[in-house]
C-alpha cells in the first residue's frame, strides 16, 4: 500500500476515533511524521521499521522525558492540566484541560503536544502517551498527589480524628479512607473545611499550595484532635486538609491545593514569553563594536600559538593544561585566565593548537595554524567562531572544582559538556529574535526569557547561558550584547555571508605604520599579514584595538638580526614602511645594535667563539656565567666550545654580550629553528556535531516507515500457498527460492543485515547463486540483492496466475 493509499484509508474511517497509536499514526501525514522525527530526532536512531515500532518508541520513558524538557512555560503548564484532569485510564479533553487554564486558549499548546506525540486523539477524547505522567513528575503545576493515593498507607488510628471532624461515621480502612476522599473531592465541602482554619493554619496552607506541596512536621504520625493539637500543621492534619506521609512529612492533597487556588493552576498565566527591553542601534554600530574583538580575539590566538612554540606546556597525567601553564600563557597573552581558558578551548576546536603524540606530549600549534595565520582576518574569524558555535565543552569551568573537588583544567576531559551546543544555540537564538540592530538592555532579561522558553532546564542551565553571553561578546559574535549580522548570518548556517558581512565591518587591513619620537610604531588599523610579522620581529606590541602600538628597542633589533635581518634592510623596512619621518634616533640605536652585534662570532667545531677584541675575548673566559661552555682559548682571537651553538648563544646573551651565528664564509647565520608543530587533528569533542537528519534524510525514513508497515499489514493478511520458512539452512527453503524464481511468483523475504537490524521485504526473485537471492522490489521497483544467510524467513504472497 502505498502512502497516498495509506492517507486515504485514514480518512475513510476519519469518523471512527483511532484506538491505538500505531494506528493513529497512520492516519498522519508524511509531513506531520517528517516534523515528529525533527522534533524528537532519538526516534530515528535507529531507523524504525514500521509504524508499531515507532509507537512503542514513543512511549519509551527517556525520550518523553527529552520531549517534556523542552517545551516552553505554557506548553508545559497545559501538558500538566492534561495530566491532572485525566481520568485513571489516561483520557482527557480539551474542555477539562482548559477550565484548569483559568481561560486561557490551550488549543495552540495541544497542537504542539499533537506535533511531539506526547498526547494524541481528538480534542474531546484525548489520549496521553504512557510515561507521560511520569515525565512530569508526581507534583504536576506544583499540587500534590490526590487524596486518594494518600490515604491509602494512613493507618485508621490517624484517621478516626478526620473522620469525626467532617461529621463521618467510623469506620477503619480502606472505608475509612474512600469516604474521607469522598467528602474532601467536594470543592464546596473543602472550601467549607478551610473556612474554619485558623490564620497560622491557613498561613501553611498558603506557603504549601504555591508548590511545593510537601512539608516537614515533627511526629506528624501522632493523632489529635484539633482543640489539642500543638501546632498548625497538626490541626490541619486532623482536618483531613494535610496528610502524613511520613513521621515527619506531611502533603497537601491535590484537591485541597485546588480549592485553594480557585479551582485553576495560574490566576496570571503567561501564554507568551517575555519581552525583551531593547536598545535601538544601528547594525553598522554593533557590527563596528564587534569588530575590535573579532580583531582582538585573531591577536590573541596568535599570541597564543607563539607563546606555546616558545615554551610548550606538559600535558597532565589525566590531559589538559595545568594551572601553573595556564597562568604563565596569561601572563604572555596580558589578558585574564578565563579569557585565555576561552581563547585556549576555541583553538583547539578549531585545530589550531593541539598535542603531539610523544611520550611526554606537550602542547604545541598544529600545522594547520600555519595555513590559517596567513588566510584573511575575516576568513580566520570565521574558522574560530564556527569552531566555538559547534564545540560541546564549557569553558567558564575551568579552573572550577568538580564534584570530587579536583580543580578543572584547561583542554581537559572534565571540560566536555553534552548539553552546552542547545543551550549555546538556544542562547543566541533568543538574541536572533530581535530585530537587527537592537541589544537587550541587560543579559538577566534573556535570561528570564530562556527560562521562560525551557522552564525545566532553566536551572541547571542559567549559569551555561550567562557564559555563552560573555563568550559571544569576547569572541566578537555579539557587540554591545546585540547580535552582528555575521554572527546572524554564521548562527543560520551561512559562513560564506558571514565572511562577506565581516570583510563590510572590519577595516582596510593596511601596510602602513607611523613612527614616534619615542621609538613607538602606531599602526592605525589591522596591520596586512606581512607588516604584522615583521613588526613582531623587530619590535614588541605594547597595546592592540583600533589601533596597535608597537614598541622598538635595543632587544628587538637584536632579535631581527638574529632573525638574519641586516641593517640595510631594517632602515629600508622602517622608512619605507611609515608615514612619518624616521626618528634619529632610531637610526642611532639601529647603526649601534648593528656595530656591537656580532662581534662576537660562534660556529660550528662543535663550536667556536673568534673576537678581534682580545680584552673582550678574555673578559668571556673569565666569566662565571659561563662555565657549563667549556670554553678553551685555540688562538689569541679564537675560543672552542664542547656545546652545541646554539646553546653558547644561547648564555651569551643571557650574560650579557651580543654575540652572532657564523657560517663557513664569515657569513652572518639565520640561526632560527624551524617552528615546532602538532599534527593537525582536532581536540576530541571540539569539533562541531552536525545532526544527519536533513529533511531528505528524514523524508526517505518516513517512506520507509510507510513500506514497512505496508509489508507488516499485507503479511498478516497474505494466505501462503507454500510453507513459511523460518531458517534458510534447509533444502526445503532453497527449493520454495528456486520454484518462486521458476514460477516468477512474488515472495515475503524476512532479513536482518551486517549492523543486525531486522527488515521485511516484498520481491519477485530472479536469481540465486553464489549465496546471493536477486530481485525486484515490488514498492521501489529496484533490484536489490540479499545474502542467504541473513534470510531469516520466506514465505509466498502472490503465486503468479
Amino acid at each position: 500500500m502505498a502512502p497516498s493509499a495509506a492517507r486515504a484509508s485514514g480518512a475513510d474511517s476519519a469518523a471512527k476515533p483511532a484506538a491505538t497509536l500505531t494506528e493513529w499514526l497512520r492516519r498522519r501525514t508524511d509531513e506531520q511524521l517528517t516534523d515528529l522525527l525533527r522534533r524528537r530526532p532519538d526516534l530515528a536512531l535507529p531507523a524504525p521499521g514500521d509504524l508499531a515500532t515507532l509507537a512503542s518508541r514513543l512511549s519509551v520513558r527517556s525520550s518523553v522525558q527529552r520531549a517534556v524538557d523542552q517545551l516552553d512555560a505554557f506548553t508545559l503548564r497545559v501538558l500538566e492540566a492534561a495530566v491532572l484532569s485525566a481520568s485513571p485510564d489516561d483520557h482527557a479533553s480539551a474542555a477539562a484541560t482548559a477550565k484548569l487554564l483559568n481561560g486561557a486558549d490551550p488549543t495552540p499548546a495541544l497542537q504542539t503536544l499533537r506535533q511531539l506525540t506526547l498526547i494524541w486523539g481528538e480534542d474531546d477524547r484525548l489520549r496521553l502517551v504512557s510515561s507521560v505522567t511520569d515525565a512530569v513528575g508526581p507534583y504536576p503545576a506544583g499540587l500534590g498527589r490526590p487524596i486518594g493515593v494518600l490515604l491509602r498507607t494512613v493507618s485508621d488510628v490517624l484517621l478516626a480524628p478526620v473522620l469525626r471532624n467532617l461529621d463521618l461515621p467510623p469506620a477503619t480502612q480502606p472505608t475509612s479512607g474512600l469516604a474521607i476522599r469522598d467528602a474532601l473531592s467536594d470543592p464546596e465541602r473543602v472550601a467549607g473545611v478551610i473556612e474554619d482554619c485558623g490564620t497560622g493554619e491557613r498561613e501553611v496552607l498558603s506557603r504549601l499550595a504555591g508548590g511545593p506541596p510537601v512539608g516537614v512536621v515533627r511526629n506528624a504520625f501522632t493523632p489529635a484532635e484539633i482543640s489539642d493539637a500543638a501546632s498548625p500543621p497538626h490541626r490541619l492534619i486532623a482536618r483531613g486538609l494535610l496528610v502524613p506521609i511520613d513521621i515527619q512529612t506531611v502533603e497537601l492533597p491535590r484537591e485541597v491545593g485546588l480549592a485553594l487556588r480557585g479551582g485553576v493552576l495560574d490566576h496570571d498565566l503567561a501564554t507568551t514569553p517575555p519581552p525583551l527591553q531593547v536598545t535601538a542601534r544601528t547594525p553598522d554600530e554593533l557590527d563596528r563594536l564587534a569588530g575590535t574583538a573579532v580583531l582582538e580575539t585573531l591577536r590573541l590566538v596568535e599570541r597564543l600559538a607563539g607563546s606555546w612554540t616558545r615554551h610548550a606546556p606538559s600535558m597532565l597525567r589525566a590531559g589538559g593544561v595545568g594551572t601553573r601553564e595556564l597562568r604563565r600563557t596569561a601572563r604572555d597573552l596580558d589578558v585574564s585566565e578565563e579569557l585565555t581558558a576561552l581563547i585556549i578551548e576555541v583553538a583547539a576546536a578549531a585545530g589550531l593548537v593541539g598535542s603531539t603524540s610523544v611520550i611526554n606530549p606537550v602542547y604545541l600549534p598544529t600545522t594547520e595554524f600555519d595555513h590559517w595565520v596567513n588566510r584573511e582576518p575575516s576568513q580566520r574569524w570565521v574558522a574560530l567562531a564556527s569552531a566555538w558555535l559547534g564545540m560541546s565543552r564549557q569553558p567558564s569551568l575551568i579552573n572550577q572544582r568538580d564534584e570530587r573537588e579536583r580543580l578543572i583544567s584547561a583542554l581537559g576531559p572534565d571540560v566536555e559538556r553534552g548539553t552546552v551546543i542547545s543551550v549555546r544555540r538556544s542562547t543566541l537564538a533568543a538574541l536572533a529574535e530581535l530585530p537587527r540592530g537592537t541589544a537587550p538592555n541587560t543579559p538577566t532579561e534573556v535570561l528570564t526569557r530562556l527560562a521562560w522558553l525551557a522552564p525545566r532546564r532553566a536551572g541547571g542551565q542559567r549559569a551555561i547561558a550567562e557564559a555563552v553571553l560573555a563568550e559571544a561578546e569576547l569572541l566578537g559574535f555579539t557587540g554591545a550584547g546585540g547580535l552582528t549580522d555575521f554572527g546572524r548570518a554564521l548562527l543560520d548556517g551561512a559562513p560564506a555571508d558571514a565572511n562577506a558581512a565581516l570583510v563590510a565591518a572590519l577595516p582596510k587591513p593596511i601596510s602602513e605604520f607611523l613612527l614616534q619620537p619615542d621609538l613607538t610604531a602606531v599602526v592605525p588599523g589591522p596591520p596586512t599579514p606581512e607588516l604584522a610579522q615583521a613588526l613582531t620581529e623587530a619590535a614588541d606590541l605594547e597595546s592592540s584595538g583600533g589601533a596597535s602600538v608597537y614598541r622598538i628597542t635595543e632587544a628587538t633589533l637584536r632579535r631581527a638580526l638574529d632573525a638574519g635581518r641586516t641593517s640595510a634592510e631594517l632602515a629600508e623596512f622602517f622608512r619605507s614602511h611609515s608615514r612619518t619621518p624616521v626618528p634619529q634616533g632610531l637610526s642611532y640605536l639601529i647603526e649601534d645594535v648593528t656595530r656591537r652585534h656580532g662581534v662576537l662570532r660562534t660556529g660550528t667545531a662543535s663550536s667556536y667563539l673568534r673576537c678581534d677584541d682580545e680584552s673582550l675575548l678574555a673578559r668571556v673566559l673569565l666569566d662565571s656565567n659561563l662555565g657549563a661552555l667549556d670554553l678553551r682559548r685555540l688562538a689569541p682571537t679564537v675560543v672552542i666550545s664542547s656545546a652545541p651553538v646554539a646553546r653558547v648563544l644561547e648564555l651569551l646573551r643571557g650574560a650579557g654580550y651580543a654575540p652572532s651565528g657564523e657560517a663557513a664564509d664569515g657569513a652572518i647565520l639565520n640561526l632560527t629553528r624551524e617552528q615546532p608543530r602538532a599534527p593537525a587533528r582536532p581536540m576530541r569533542g571540539a569539533r562541531a556535531r552536525t545532526s544527519p537528519t536533513t529533511d531528505a534524510h528524514l523524508q526517505e525514513l518516513v517512506r520507509r516507515l510507510r513500506s514497512g508497515d505496508t509489508l507488516a499489514e499485507v503479511t498478516r493478511r497474505v494466505q501462503p500457498t507454500g510453507q513459511r520458512i523460518p531458517g534458510v539452512t534447509t533444502a526445503a527453503t532453497l527449493e520454495l527460492l528456486r520454484n518462486a524464481i521458476r514460477a516468477g511468483d512474488t515472495v515475503w523475504v524476512g532479513y536482518v543485515d551486517t549492523h543486525g537490524t531486522a527488515s521485511q521485504h516484498t520481491i519477485v526473485p530472479i536469481s540465486m547463486a553464489g549465496g546471493t537471492l536477486r530481485g525486484h522490489d515490488t514498492d521501489t521497483g529496484l533490484l536489490d540483492a540479499f545474502a542467504l544467510h541473513h534470510i531469516t524467513g520466506v514465505s509466498v504472497v502472490e503465486p503468479s496466475s
